[in-house]
């Protein structure tokens, strides 16, 4: 079956509530203004003026508070009087007594359509006079608080009601939903329009009016029945439940038939008290045959406990005493806002989102309920019984309840709901205990245990397909989490051992872990990189440089050379070590160490070496390990070059030193670079190679005799990737 779009849906609900609010206004506006309220001692005694609106027509015509009205006095002259039997419409035990009322109230509303209208007024001291009353129309503002008030109350329900029926109008639990909500404006646009009403309205739209706000009442109770058995398992077939609210209805219209001839008013309270009491044990039944479904209870849980606080604060505050002829515990003019409750309820309880945080709603909004009781019952105990001062009555029971009962509801609540069974530290600490596990296997068997400690899953299964994130699956049932720890996607089912469902909340701290343990796990991977690379630069600086001195000193032919060989090996030695053991030398140490290396060795073969004292802007800032090793195996390097290959006589060397970067020119006077490829080309190769490894560069500027190298390296850590080994 085709059906509009939402937005088109609702946007035709909000025309519907917007008629009806036009239409409700109409009505209470039709009768024509006088500007007063009245009230009468009896049956036959005159309307006695209660309160007068100063902008009225019966205030600017003289009419004062405590005078009694008469009569309307017609345009021939014939007076029609005013009684207090006229106020009391269709009330009657019997319908043939309410139609007798109904007619007496025609007869004032068909007198005070005389134009112009008059009405025949008496003071206190017994002197009468006539008035005259002007025709305005009736302001908005004079229809009174109870009027809006009732009028917002439907339309509110009639809107939260119409929103859920548009995001799912083919199911049969909305639909039911739907007509509750309409049934509730039906009875509060009757209970507005005759709440704003001064004397008297023409019976042909009175009758209306108040038979829709009784018809409305009785249609709701049958549809909340109906609801209930529907929802959130469905307990009767379909045309059943959709023919409940009529049938009640068709029922209650029907009472006149009996022999006793009750009228529709008397029995509509009855009606409603009867249908709250089959209300309750509709959410009894639902909640027996959900006991088994953990997303089924959580929603009979929240709805009902909506449906017995909104609908059972009115029935019991004001329906229950006017069935039994007595005063309303409750003001009954704004009574119906109780019945916003239900639907803010049920509406969050229908869309079933964050169900489960609904349920823990219901228990929170349950306990504080208790409290709040616990507080008057004590209040009116302390009252009655022993006979405190309210003060003191109010005193002694706040601290009864903070001290006693709030106490008992923690724990009630942590018994019972909030089923916490890890604290956060030791929920984090498992975590990076699973993220650090070594083998897979076991790291994935860990995972597993830590979710099964935390959520109390029956069922942990493969997931199909992946989710990118922590997934609510089947209306809070099943939550599907993405791969970790080496395991697959996991669909964990039924959560605290089959009494709860997931939620918001279970999902965001899923969210958490995952990312807490890939973090941690992505840090582990980086170390253990970092290991593997620093074993292997150990190995190559062991091979390159120490095992490679140590194999040339052995074929040296001269003793001299061989024991250039090992120092040179025993320097390599040395800064090894120190780079594993975390110690960094200062820059000026270094290049002092690596000047007196290089004069040694030039000395040794004859070349003569020109090295100023460099000036350092800070000559104590330590050099990282690698640049400094890089740098000083760099430097050996030209070195040798110079040394075997250059035939030059002098080596001069020049630092230049900046906070970022150090740089270090080394020139000779010998044959100089060739331009051909090969040759000494590798050995140049292997100085870009180890200067690129720290972010370094190697340049040959053009020299007018030999040849130049330039040794550029940065200095800050993180540009060079230098750390402690």
């Amino acid at each position: 079956m085709r059906v509009s779009s939402p937005s088109t849906l609702l946007l035709g609900v909000v025309f519907f509530c917007i008629a009806a609010a036009l239409a409700a206004i109409s009505l209470a506006t039709a009768p024509a203004w006088l500007g007063l309220s009245v009230s009468a001692s009896s049956a036959a005694g005159p309307l006695v003026v209660r309160d007068l609106d100063p902008r009225g027509p019966a205030a600017v015509a003289g009419v004062r508070t405590g005078e009694r009205l008469l009569a309307v006095i017609a345009p021939d002259g014939r007076q029609t009087p005013l009684t207090g039997d006229m106020l009391e419409e269709d009330d009657g035990a019997t319908q043939a007594a309410a139609d007798a009322g109904m007619r007496r109230h025609d007869v004032a509303a068909q007198a005070l359509k005389a134009r112009p209208l008059r009405l025949k007024v008496q003071d206190p001291a017994g002197n009468s006079r006539t008035v005259t009353l002007d025709e305005r129309p009736r302001p908005l503002s004079s229809l009174g608080a109870e009027f809006w008030a009732n009028l917002s109350f439907g339309l509110i329900a009639a809107l939260i009601c119409g929103w859920v029926w548009a995001l799912r109008p083919l199911e049969l639990a909305t639909q039911l939903f739907a007509l509750t909500g309409l049934s509730m404006l039906a009875f509060t646009f009757g209970w507005a329009v005759h709440s704003a009403l001064e004397l008297a309205m023409d019976t042909a739209l009175l009758g209306p009016v108040l038979w829709l706000n009784m018809a409305g009442a009785v249609a709701y109770g049958g549809a909340m029945i109906a609801f209930f058995l529907c929802y959130p398992k469905r307990l009767a077939p379909a045309p059943v439940l959709l023919l409940m609210a009529p049938v009640a209805v068709a029922l209650w219209a029907a009472m006149p038939l009996l022999p006793d001839n009750p009228s529709i008013s008397s029995m509509g309270q009855g009606f409603t008290v009867v249908e709250m009491a089959l209300i309750i044990v509709a959410i009894g039944v639902q909640t027996f045959a959900s006991r088994r479904d953990a997303a089924a209870m959580a929603a009979t849980r929240w709805l009902g406990l909506s449906v017995i606080i909104g609908a059972g604060a009115f029935i019991g505050g004001v329906a229950v005493p006017s069935a039994f002829g007595r005063p309303a515990i409750i003001d009954p003019r704004f009574a119906l806002g109780f019945f916003v409750i239900i639907y803010v309820g049920m509406a969050f309880g229908l869309r079933r989102h964050k169900l489960f945080e609904l349920d823990q709603w219901a228990f929170r909004i349950l306990f504080y309920l208790g409290a709040g009781l616990a507080l008057l019952a004590l209040d009116a105990v302390l009252l009655t019984v022993l006979r405190y001062s309210p003060q003191a009555s109010l005193g002694a029971a706040l601290l009864v309840v903070a001290f006693a009962y709030l106490p008992f509801r923690d724990v009630l609540w942590r018994r019972t709901v909030a089923r916490r069974t890890m604290k956060d530290h030791e929920m984090f600490a498992a975590v990076a205990q699973v993220a650090l596990t070594h083998q897979a296997q076991a790291r994935e068997a860990a995972w597993r245990d830590l979710l099964a400690r935390i959520y109390e899953p029956l069922e942990v299964t493969t997931a199909s397909p992946p989710p990118p994130s922590a997934t609510i699956v089947d209306e809070g049932v099943a939550m599907s989490l993405p791969a970790a720890a080496g395991a697959p996607a996991l669909l964990l089912r039924f959560p605290a051992r089959g009494r709860g469902l997931f939620g918001t909340a279970q999902v965001q701290l899923a969210d958490q872990l995952v990312t807490l343990l890939t973090q941690i796990e992505q840090g582990r991977d980086a170390y253990a990189r970092g290991v593997v690379e620093e074993r292997l630069r150990i190995a190559r600086d062991l091979h390159d440089d120490v095992g490679a001195r140590l194999l040339s000193g052995l074929h040296r032919k001269e003793l001299n050379q061989t024991h250039e060989a090992m120092r040179g090996a025993i320097g390599d030695l040395r800064a090894i070590v120190s780079g594993l053991s975390g110690h960094e030398l200062p820059l000026d140490e270094v290049l002092a160490d690596l000047r007196h290396e290089t004069a040694e060795r030039l000395a040794a073969a004859g070349l003569s070496l020109d090295w100023p004292p460099p000036d350092l802007d800070e000559p104590s800032a330590p050099a990282p390990y690698r640049v400094y090793k890089n740098l000083t195996s760099a430097c050996r390097e030209v070195i040798s070059n110079a040394i075997r290959h250059a035939g030059a006589s002098k080596v001069a060397v020049t630092v230049l030193h900046t906070k970022e970067r150090l740089e270090m020119t080394i020139s000779d006077d010998g044959v100089g670079l060739p331009r051909e490829p090969g040759g000494r080309r590798s050995g140049l190769a292997n100085l870009e190679r180890r200067l690129g490894e720290i972010g370094g560069v190697v340049e040959f500027p053009d020299t007018a005799q030999g040849a130049a190298v330039r040794l550029s390296v940065p200095l800050d850590r993180a540009a060079t990737g230098a750390g402690p080994a």
